[in-house]
């Protein structure tokens, strides 16, 4: 009794220990399970006959449509949207008058620029001006005359005033010889001024310092113009009015400086459609310029479209993936009507194509090492490993270049996890084995 009590105090002390190791066989014994064919579903042998076929591979691309030449309207001018003169849908002609930016601020600073051009060109005008010697001496000589007419003014004016306070000169006698003065006097002023201008001759650094200023200020008012012409928004292409992306009232951010600015619309030529997409590296060497494609496109439900490859980038980028992806733009080669830019086009490009074929379904083919080989059914019931050359494939069929003739059988293994789930792909549940000899 006391043996089987110590026998139960020892399992129950080490339970954890008996409970792990229970633990583990389960899973062993689960696993030995899960790979046999009770655990993968039992294999099934599948004969297929090697019939002829039209073969094609083709290749799809997604992209969106756009117009060949599609511009963005920017401005080249900040400010406040004055009116916007088109609507979606409208043609236009390149330099056709689209929108107006508010001239308020435009001409006060046009007015700025004039009026500082205006006394640049004064100061340079009066420093390179200097009067020659033959001018020096014909104004010295005036401003003696000047002074001699002041002089004799002068003295007739004392002795008429004195006459007139005696009362012998009359009121008119004074004030001709008052106006007389006054009128030498101030001929005399100016001579004297012409003369000091004329010996006052600028240097040749200050002439250089003006003439600088008036380039400058020429700039400016060259400028002040352009920016007032630039507040009338013009088309720069031939074509039609895709989308309209500011009101009036709307702040104009200018395009200047490398600054991208904001589109105020865009237009576009939609004489001809492309469809831009991108393409991984898998398929450059594939897909070729001048290939045929054909579209469908959302708003078209009745027929596919023409097209073709018209470019494909040299110069492939990382997308957020790390994925190395190439620009490629598709040109449709029959008319649309009345295009949904934007919208989404699927692509199908033929790639290559095999007519009147011998073919396999793919999940036949096998493989040994880096051969092709498919288990040959013979006459006598059994099987030879065989190899095969192998050509176009659409995925589901493929074509046999060499190593079978039309009616021979081969089989593979089908599991019945892929015989019940129709939806996992044409090769999953396949075990081709290869048996030799």
């Amino acid at each position: 009794m006391m043996t089987i009590s110590r026998f139960f105090v020892a399992i129950w002390r080490f339970k954890w220990v008996f409970l792990g190791v229970i633990i583990v066989l389960a899973a062993l014994g689960f696993g030995i399970w899960a790979n046999s064919d009770h655990g993968r579903g039992k294999a099934e042998e599948t004969t297929y006959t090697v019939t002829r076929a039209d073969i094609t591979r083709t290749e799809t691309v997604i992209g969106v449509l756009e117009a060949t030449s599609q511009v963005e309207v920017k401005a080249k001018v900040g400010g406040v949207l004055k009116e916007v003169l088109v609507k979606e849908g409208d043609p236009v002609k390149k330099g056709a008058l689209l929108a107006r930016i508010d001239e308020a601020d435009l001409r006060k600073v046009l007015r700025q620029a004039q009026a500082h051009y205006e006394l640049a060109e004064a100061q340079y005008a009066k420093a390179k001006q200097g009067g020659t010697r033959e001018q020096v001496s014909s104004l010295e000589a005036s401003l003696k005359n000047a002074q001699v007419e002041m002089n004799l003014a002068r003295e007739n004016l004392e002795r008429v005033k004195s006459l007139y306070e005696k009362g012998y000169s009359s009121d008119q006698e004074y004030e001709d010889a008052k106006g007389r003065w006054e009128r030498a006097q101030a001929a005399y002023d100016d001579a004297k001024r012409r003369l000091d201008y004329a010996k006052t001759s600028a240097s040749a650094e200050d002439i250089a310092i003006a003439r600088a200023q008036l380039k400058q200020a020429k700039i400016q008012l060259d400028s002040a113009h352009e920016d007032l012409e630039n507040a009338a928004v013009r088309s720069e292409v031939n074509g039609k009015v895709l989308s309209v992306e500011m009101d009036p009232g709307d702040t104009v951010v200018p395009s200047v400086g490398g600054r991208e600015g904001l589109p105020i619309m865009i237009v576009g030529d939609t004489t001809s459609i492309l469809v831009k997409s991108e393409i991984g590296e898998d398929l450059i060497g594939v897909l070729k310029e001048g290939m045929p494609v054909e579209f469908s496109l959302s708003f078209i439900k009745d027929r596919k479209v023409a097209g073709e490859i018209s470019r494909i980038s040299h110069f492939g980028k990382p997308n957020e993936n790390g994925v190395v992806m190439f620009p490629i733009e598709m040109e449709l080669t029959e008319s649309i009507g009345e295009p949904r830019l934007g919208s989404t086009a699927r692509g199908t490009i033929t790639v290559e194509s095999a007519k009147n074929a011998l073919a396999l379904p793919v999940i036949a083919i096998g493989s040994s090492g880096e051969k092709k080989v498919v288990k040959k059914l013979l006459q006598n019931g059994k099987t030879e490993t065989v190899e095969v050359e192998t050509g176009v494939s659409d995925g589901r069929l493929v074509e046999i270049k060499s190593g079978l003739t039309e009616g021979d059988k081969v089989v593979a293994e089908l599991t019945e996890d892929a015989m019940t789930k129709p939806s996992a792909s044409s090769r999953r549940g396949m075990r081709v084995v290869v048996r030799h000899g």
